[in-house]
């Protein structure tokens, strides 16, 4: 037993009450005597203050257990010294007073308190989450602990640093309504309740999730998002005027790099919404060169954007390297492909400090790794 609850205290008042030795109090609640003993001590108010006035304020029974006025026959006759008692309710407000002070402040060292902000402010130059700042920093503190000392300005690193601390403005609530381009796709037997059905029958497989990261209107260029939600795994694929035939040869591609085994291993179905370049369903399920079907693919309710959350997270985290209103349209591939790594290596605390590409290679394999972004 680390602390004494309120009703140990309840307990221990009780007891003293009738009389009760500070051992059977222990024996009682299931501590050391001692624990007893400084709790009184500690805990003890007065009850009536003295009388007189003289250099003897407390009586010396008082030194000794109970530590408080318990049994004395003078005790409401003749004493005129200062008078304590024990009081549960008392004692637990004190005791949490006490744990909250002691809790006040940074648990560093000056040195560690200095190490940690400078962590901080070169991971928001380099775009690194607060978790990977922390990492690299290697001081003993938690994530949440962190969080807290920014929150109270503890720290020289403020809540606008973050990148999703702020909280947004209520937004206008507007009644629009809405017409989907190309909206006599068939997708019989790919709607998302197909999916729930579909994940029902094979539950230990890994559904990629595919949306296109939002872009300005004068791009050219899009960004293609596929993720691994298990893994927390993202390919990132660069496409321009994006229509279905480019989405299809991105697949294309992947299935000549992997070979059609391996892609259906990773790929083995696809969840995404319903924007008009993933039209091609054949031509994505299908493999061209074998004609066997090599994944699944099923569609999000419309507007539902949160049934695939895993992808729509990663294209906030995204921002980060693309920020909203800025254009893409000077990335190349290669550009994409650094960008791609240095978010996969990226340790998470949700993969307990590893990183995607780690869990990638243990389920994948290291050949499979290479073959799609090099050594």
């Amino acid at each position: 037993m680390s602390h004494l609850t309120l009703e140990n205290r309840k307990k221990i008042a009780s007891m003293l009450a009738h009389g009760n030795s500070c051992v059977e109090i222990a024996t009682e609640i299931g501590c050391d005597p001692t624990t007893i003993a400084k709790e009184i001590k500690k805990n003890r108010i007065i009850s009536k203050e003295a009388t007189t006035r003289g250099n003897k304020i407390l009586c010396r029974k008082l030194e000794k257990f109970p530590y408080v006025c318990r049994d004395c026959p003078n005790k409401y006759t003749t004493c005129v010294l200062t008078q304590l008692k024990y009081d549960a309710s008392i004692a637990q407000r004190k005791y949490e007073f006490r744990l909250h002070e002691t809790r006040k402040g940074i648990n560093l060292t000056k040195e560690e308190h200095e190490t940690l902000t400078s962590f901080l402010k070169e991971g928001k130059e380099y775009k690194r989450s607060v978790y990977n700042s922390l990492l690299a920093s290697k001081v003993d503190v938690s994530l949440s602990t962190v969080y807290r000392y920014i929150d109270e300005k503890k720290i020289d690193f403020t809540k606008m640093d973050l990148p999703y601390a702020v909280t947004y403005k209520k937004r206008k609530k507007s009644i629009k309504q809405y017409e989907y381009p190309n909206n006599k796709i068939d997708r019989h037997n790919r709607e998302y309740l197909d999916y729930l059905a579909y994940k029902k029958s094979h539950l230990n497989e890994m559904t990629a999730q595919m949306d296109f990261l939002g872009s300005i209107k004068t791009d050219k260029k899009s960004l293609l998002v596929l993720t691994i939600p298990e893994l927390h795994f993202v390919f990132l694929f660069i496409i321009e005027n994006k229509n279905s035939n480019k989405v299809v040869e991105i697949f294309n591609n992947l299935e000549a790099l992997l070979g059609f085994d391996k892609f259906n291993e990773i790929f083995p179905s696809i969840l995404t919404d319903r924007d008009p370049c993933f039209s091609d369903i054949l031509g994505i399920e299908f493999s061209k060169e074998l004609g066997t079907q090599r994944t699944f693919l099923f569609f999000c309710d419309a507007f539902k954007s949160n049934q695939k959350a895993n992808v729509e997270n990663m294209n906030k985290q995204l921002r980060k390297f693309f920020p909203k209103k800025s254009p893409i349209d000077h990335y190349t591939q290669e550009q994409i492909i650094l960008i791609n790594k240095t978010v996969n290596e990226s340790p998470l605390f949700s993969l307990d400090g590893h990183s995607p590409k780690e869990a990638f290679i243990t389920i994948f394999g290291i050949e499979a790794y290479i073959k799609i972004f090099g050594k």
